[in-house]
C-alpha cells in the first residue's frame, strides 16, 4: 500500500506535469518551424548531457542511503544530502563555465553556425541548477518519502515552466525567450525545495564521510552516462544523417512516446526508496510480494496505454504537434508497440540499485546500447526515422531480457506473469478493434471516440479472461478509502 501510495503521487504528479508540457509543447510545435524543432533537440541534449556529467551518481545514491537509513531510524541523513548538493553544485559551475566560454564551438560544432551562440551562453546559467542542484533536491524528497510534497512541487515548477516557455518565446519571437524560462523556472524550483527541506533538515551538516558517498556514487555515474548515452544515440545520430527538420519530426515523435515512457519510469521511480528499504534477509518475502504486486498492476495500467498509442499513433501525434509532424506515426507505432514488453525490466531495474549492483546495470546498459548503436549505423541510412527506431526498440528488449536474468538470479522474487500475458492478450484484442474501427473512416479528431472504443474492449478482455480478482477490488478499496469506495464496488461490477 505505502509503494501504491507512493506511485500514485508520483504518477499524479506525471500526468499533469505531461499535460501540461503536452499543451506547451503542442502550442511551441505550432510556433516553430521543423528546423528549430531539431534545434530544441540539440539545446536539450546539451542540457541532459550536463544533468549527467554534473551529477557524479549522487542523486541515485542520496536516495538510497537516505531511505536505506530513514528505515533504521539513523541521524546522519542532512549531511548525505548537503555533501551530495556541494559536490554537484561545484561540479555543475564548472560545466557552465565551460559551456559559456566556449558557446560558440558549441554551437559550430553541434549546429553548424555561429548564430546560435546566445543561446548556449544563458543556457549555461540553467545548468548550474539544473544539473547541479535540482537533481539532489528532488531525489532527497524521494529518499524522505515525501511522495505527496515531490508532486505537489514538481507540478508547480512544470505548470511555471511551460506558461514561461510559451510567453516568452512569443515575447522574444525566438528560442531566447525558450532558454530564459528554463533558467527563470529551474531557479525558482530550486529557491523552494530548498526552502522546504531547510525547514526539515536544518542547517548544513559535512560529517557523513564524503568517501562512502563517492565510493557508492562513481560506478552509478558511469552507469548514469551509459544510460544518457543509450537515451540519446538514435537522435545523436540522426544528427549526422538527416537534415534538422527531419530530427525535429523524431524528436517530437520521442517527446509523445516518452509521456508514455515516463508512467512506468514513475512506477520504478516510486519502487526505489522502496526496494531499497528492504535489504534485510528478514524482508526478503516483503520484496518479492513488493515485485509481484508492482508486475501486476503495472501491466494493467501500462499495457492498455501503450497499445492503445501504438493503435492511434497518427491522430495523437498529428493532435499533439500537428499535420507537419506526420512522418513520426509509423515510428511511434514501433516504440509503443514495445513498451508491455519491456515493462518488467524498467521494473526490476532500481532492484539492481537497491542491491548495490550498479557495475551490472551499467553491463545491461552498455551492452543494449552497443547493439543498439550498430544497429542504427546500419539501418539509420536505409531507412531513417524507422531505423532509428527499430534500432531503439532492440536495445529495449534486449536491456529488458539482461535484466530479468540477472535479478531473479540474485533474488529470489515472484512476477504475476498470468496477470501480465492476460493483460498483454486484452491489449492486443483492444489495439486490433481500435485499428480495424479507422479503416473505414479515419479522422483524428475522432480520436477521443477512439480512446472510448478500446477502453470498453479493454475492460471487456479482462472480464472475459477472468484477469481480476476479489482480491484487487479489496485492495483498491483499501486504497481509495471510505469516500470513494464506490469507485471500487463500480468496478467490480464491471470486471467479475
Amino acid at each position: 500500500m505505502s509503494v501504491a501510495r507512493g506511485a500514485s503521487y508520483i504518477m499524479i504528479q506525471l500526468l499533469v506535469t505531461d499535460a501540461a508540457m503536452a499543451i506547451s509543447f503542442s502550442i511551441l510545435a505550432r510556433l516553430i518551424a521543423q528546423k528549430e524543432m531539431g534545434i530544441l533537440a540539440v539545446l536539450t541534449f546539451v542540457t541532459n548531457m550536463s544533468l549527467t556529467v554534473a551529477g557524479f551518481g549522487l542523486p541515485e545514491a542520496v536516495t538510497r542511503f537516505v531511505s536505506g537509513r530513514l528505515s533504521r531510524g539513523e541521524s546522519d541523513i542532512a549531511s548525505i544530502f548537503y555533501q551530495a548538493i556541494r559536490i554537484t553544485s561545484i561540479f555543475a559551475g564548472l560545466l557552465g563555465a565551460v559551456v559559456f566560454a566556449g558557446a560558440s564551438f558549441v554551437s559550430v560544432g553541434l549546429l553548424g553556425d555561429t548564430t546560435y551562440t546566445a543561446f548556449f551562453q544563458i543556457l549555461a546559467a540553467d545548468i548550474l541548477v539544473y544539473a547541479g542542484a535540482l537533481p539532489i533536491l528532488t531525489s532527497m524528497m524521494l529518499g524522505l518519502h515525501r511522495f505527496k510534497q515531490t508532486a505537489a512541487f514538481g507540478i508547480l515548477n512544470a505548470l511555471v515552466r511551460q506558461s514561461m516557455i510559451i510567453l516568452l518565446v512569443i515575447a522574444f519571437r525566438n528560442f531566447v525567450g525558450l532558454v530564459t524560462a528554463w533558467v527563470a523556472a529551474d531557479f525558482l524550483a530550486t529557491s523552494i525545495y530548498i526552502t522546504y527541506l531547510w525547514a526539515v533538515l536544518g542547517r548544513p551538516r559535512f560529517d557523513f564521510p564524503l568517501r562512502t558517498l563517492v565510493n557508492f556514487s562513481w560506478p552509478l555515474w558511469l552507469r548514469d552516462i551509459v544510460a544518457f548515452s543509450y537515451a540519446w544515440f538514435d537522435r545523436a545520430l540522426l544528427l549526422f544523417f538527416v537534415p534538422l527538420a527531419t530530427l525535429g519530426v523524431y524528436y517530437a515523435t520521442i517527446m509523445a512516446f516518452n509521456v508514455l515512457d515516463g508512467i512506468s519510469g514513475a512506477i520504478a521511480t516510486a519502487l526505489l526508496p522502496t526496494y531499497s528499504a528492504l535489504q534485510q534477509p528478514s524482508q526478503r518475502q516483503t520484496l518479492s510480494d513488493t515485485a509481484r504486486f508492482a508486475s501486476r498492476y503495472s501491466s494493467f495500467v501500462v499495457t492498455p496505454l501503450a497499445l492503445g498509442l501504438l493503435a492511434t499513433s497518427k491522430g495523437a501525434l498529428t493532435l499533439f504537434v500537428g499535420e507537419a509532424y506526420a512522418g513520426g506515426a509509423g515510428p511511434l507505432m514501433i516504440l509503443s508497440g514495445v513498451i508491455p514488453f519491456t515493462l518488467l525490466g524498467t521494473l526490476l531495474t532500481p532492484m539492481l540499485s537497491a542491491l548495490g549492483e550498479t557495475r551490472v546495470a551499467s553491463a545491461i546498459k552498455g551492452a543494449s546500447l552497443v547493439i543498439g548503436l550498430l544497429a542504427a549505423f546500419a539501418l539509420v541510412p536505409l531507412l531513417g526515422l524507422i531505423g532509428a527506431s527499430l534500432a531503439r526498440v532492440l536495445a529495449m528488449i534486449l536491456g529488458t531480457v539482461f535484466t530479468i536474468v540477472i535479478v531473479t538470479r540474485k533474488v529470489s522474487i515472484r512476477l504475476d506473469f498470468q496477470a501480465i500475458s492476460k493483460s498483454l492478450i486484452a491489449g492486443i484484442v483492444m489495439a486490433t478493434v481500435v485499428l480495424a474501427v479507422q479503416i473505414p473512416y479515419y479522422d483524428k479528431f475522432l480520436l477521443p471516440v477512439y480512446v472510448v472504443v478500446g477502453g470498453i474492449v479493454y475492460l471487456a478482455m479482462l472480464r472475459i479472461l477472468r484477469t481480476v480478482r476479489q482480491e484487487d477490488i479489496d485492495l483498491m478499496r483499501e486504497y481509495l478509502g471510505h469516500r470513494l469506495a464506490f469507485a471500487a464496488d463500480l468496478l467490480a461490477k464491471v470486471l467479475l
